[in-house]
């Protein structure tokens, strides 16, 4: 749903021209889809008594840049107009096609459609049809109830597109000085080892401003000159040159010892503070996501962000007190030569300027490109069964060519950037250099103002470490960039808000029951689409229910909505007569366990596998779950046993001796509540009968919820749900399901049909 108040001020001249005015608009919406399927700018109007449709296209006509904005001057070109009487409109609706939808209502008594729009508009279109629906049925509608898109993918600021428009957070409108002063709450952990930095930074930048003195005026006046206080005594100056540098490297050892210590403290903090607020956002956050880019965000730029403020943030405070400090001197013996040294400066502080936004943006491209890279080797490597299995391995050669090609060009382009930009600069730094030599040798010469070829060299000195920090500043500006571009992605990870959220004031669940109800659940993963519709049934303490359905009807995202992986668009789950939104994720977790389709062993033992459910439980109460689940024979064959090594790089198990090491997790948990998703799907037909009886002696005196592919192991269940393109036409016994002869007793006759066929009865 788009404001009136951003209406185009060209779009709302042409519907001017028909009689419709700005003023009069209660909400529009922009679709981009014509009713024969043409892209096209088409908007749609409401006023109180008229709903409007505009096609055209905006061209623009000018556009000019001001102050690094563009803008641009458009005019919309119209290619048709239709208007409808509000009072005449009934009944729309929003049928949606594959790849895109249509918006239509009955008109004198006629269906007739109003616009068309593809699925990137469908979250407006559905806002849009809210809106006025709300207005055709009740005649008007307040400011206060008109609803406006909360999906907008677009940053109000800048008009770039979100990374993620659930999160609205846009990287190039956030304030940096705000990033700065958050990030420095890792550092006021470790105020002693600063202010030791501190102590060592000063000494180190006061004897470094001593040393072109000594090097200077009193080398060469005192020293070397006849008529000088301490002529001849040269080894005495040479002594004070060593012992002042050598205070010098001690003075920035430790500085370079305790700012490592610090910054390596910060790292670990920081990659800690990430990965606990990632482990704590939702099931969701992590389906939108590939794991290479999860882990750049964890790794890459937290190392960034370490390399910053370990190898360039304490030079560059070193480098900032030296310029000051060493600006001061130099004004001191003779402010002409001074600003002779400072010639080029402005220059210098504008290329630098360029350079910062250049690279800013050059760095955020390649962390886009280094984070696709990663992620595609990932996706390779993860896969590698199925690529071998269909022959693809050229094609994945080409993608990991491409995704590295298009890496190493955005690495290319900075690489000649900065190859090309700061030869340059240095070339213009040191032009004022040239004419500190030559003004300061005619005063020399001419005598004038009594100015010494010590006092020279001292201020030629003093102008070498001038431009030092000046040359640093030029480097820095590449580690800003990227720190910065880290910084951001830091913090818009831990400024995510978790969709599933843990109540503040939980009901504890002491003793749970497993008695479970489902009331008019209703579930869509985004408005427009709902997965589960109006799902209502209720589990009595110790009974098995069966869920079946097709594939895609449903079945998992039920379980998952149980466990709260995520939370019910509308009606509600209880446990024990709890809604599970208000227990606590440790109450909850503690009274349900799953065995999944999917299963999943961590690097480890066997023994530590299953005892990820229950840390604490002894040998005896692994072997015990291990047993149950009929994984304790097979187990024993390895030479290891339950020290058996799994996981990447270690011993291979299965699909089936994998997923009964995940139902001997499940068991040792011993739950109220039991989920089995598909949970024998990749056992064969002797190890699921076996692996039945035993879940049947498991799930006694506990509530189980069985999710099954084949229907003949739901025979014995209490009662079965059956789910069909998300909702529950049917619910009831095995027997009394097939009595109905409905979608169950269907899918029954054709799964039995199948099975016939490859002789299993």
């Amino acid at each position: 749903m788009e404001d009136k108040k951003i209406l185009p001020r060209d779009v709302a001249a042409v519907f001017e021209e028909k009689g419709l005015f700005e003023k009069d608009v209660l909400f529009f919406v922009k679709a981009d889809l014509d009713l024969d399927f043409h892209y096209t700018d088409v908007y749609c109007a409401a006023t109180s008594d008229t709903l409007a449709v505009l096609s055209g296209k905006r061209n623009i006509i000018s556009s000019r840049k001001f102050f690094g904005t563009l803008h641009t001057d458009t005019e919309f070109c119209e290619y048709s107009y239709n208007e409808f009487e509000i009072s005449k409109l009934a009944d729309f609706s929003c049928d949606m096609n594959i790849s895109s939808g249509l918006l239509s209502a009955v008109f004198d008594g006629e269906r007739t459609g109003i616009v068309r729009f593809s699925m990137s508009t469908k979250n407006k279109m559905f806002v849009f049809l809210d809106n006025i629906k709300k207005l055709c049925e009740n005649g008007s509608i307040s400011a206060d109830e008109i609803k406006y898109d909360d999906e907008e993918l677009c940053c109000p600021k800048c008009g770039n597109r979100y990374t993620d428009p659930k999160r609205k957070i846009c990287p190039k409108c956030m304030d940096k000085a705000k990033l700065i002063k958050r990030l420095s709450v890792f550092f006021l952990k470790y105020k002693f080892y600063m202010l030791i930095s501190l102590v060592s930074l000063v000494a180190t930048t006061a004897l470094a401003a001593l040393l072109p003195y000594i090097k200077g005026s009193v080398l060469y006046d005192d020293v070397l000159d006849v008529g000088g206080k301490y002529y001849g005594k040269i080894l005495y100056v040479v002594l004070l040159i060593i012992g002042t540098k050598l205070l010098s490297v001690v003075a920035s050892t430790i500085n370079g010892i305790v700012t490592s210590r610090i910054s390596a403290k910060v790292s670990y903090d920081i990659k800690k503070t990430v990965f606990g607020a990632i482990s704590k956002l939702s099931y969701g956050f992590f389906t939108s996501r590939q794991t290479g880019g999860l882990m750049t965000s964890v790794t890459a730029d937290a190392n960034s962000i370490y390399y910053f403020f370990c190898d360039g943030l304490p030079y560059l405070l070193i480098n900032v007190v030296q310029f000051v400090v060493i600006t001061g001197i130099m004004l001191s013996i003779n402010v002409w030569l001074t600003l002779g040294a400072f010639l080029c400066v402005p220059v210098f502080l504008g290329l630098y300027r360029v350079l910062l936004l250049m690279f800013d943006k050059l760095y955020a491209k390649n962390h886009s490109k280094r984070r696709s890279f990663n992620s595609t080797i990932t996706d390779i490597l993860s896969g590698i069964r199925v690529v071998k299995a269909f022959a693809r391995e050229d094609d994945e050669e080409a993608r990991f060519n491409r995704k590295s090609g298009d890496f190493a060009d955005s690495s290319k382009r900075i690489g000649v950037v900065n190859s090309c930009a700061f030869p340059i600069i240095s070339f213009i730094m040191h032009i004022g250099s040239y004419v500190v030599w030559a003004y300061g040798g005619w005063l020399v010469m001419s005598g004038s103002e009594g100015f010494e070829l010590g006092t020279l060299m001292t201020f030629v000195g003093y102008m070498g470490m001038i431009y030092e920090p000046l040359g640093f500043f030029s480097e820095v500006s590449r580690w800003w960039a990227e720190c910065m571009n880290s910084v951001q992605r830091v913090f818009e990870i831990l400024d995510s808000i978790p969709e599933v959220e843990e109540s503040e004031a939980p009901v504890p669940l002491k003793e749970p029951k497993g008695a479970i109800e489902f009331s008019h659940v209703s579930f869509g993963y985004d408005k427009t689409r709902k997965i589960l519709d109006d799902i209502d049934f209720s589990v009595k303490p110790g009974e098995t229910i069966g869920i079946v359905g097709e594939t895609g009807a449903g079945k998992s995202t039920l379980v998952n909505l149980l466990i709260r992986l995520y939370d019910v668009g509308e009606g509600k789950i209880s446990i024990d007569g709890i809604d599970v939104k208000e227990l606590s994720f440790e109450d909850l977790h503690k009274a349900v366990a799953i065995v999944s389709q999917e299963t999943y062993l961590f690097e480890g033992t066997i023994m530590e596998n299953i005892r990820y459910a229950k840390p604490d439980a002894t040998d005896e109460e692994v072997f015990m779950a291990a047993k149950i689940a009929d994984a304790h024979s097979f187990i024993i064959k390895y030479p290891d046993g339950y020290e058996t090594r799994v996981g990447r790089g270690h011993k291979a198990l299965s699909g089936g001796e994998c997923q009964r090491v995940s139902i001997a997790r499940a068991i040792l948990k011993n739950p109220k509540i039991l989920i089995l998703d598909e949970a024998t799907s990749a056992m064969d037909t002797g190890t699921e009968r076996r692996i039945q009886k035993a879940l049947g002696l498991l799930s006694r005196g506990r509530t189980t919820l069985m999710i099954a592919h084949r229907l003949s192991t739901l025979r014995d269940a209490d009662r079965i749900v059956v789910i069909e393109n998300g909702k529950m036409p049917e619910y009831g016994t095995h027997r009394e399901l097939l009595d109905k002869r409905g979608v169950y007793h269907n899918l029954y006759k054709l799964q039995a049909q199948a099975l016939k066929t490859i002789g299993i009865e």
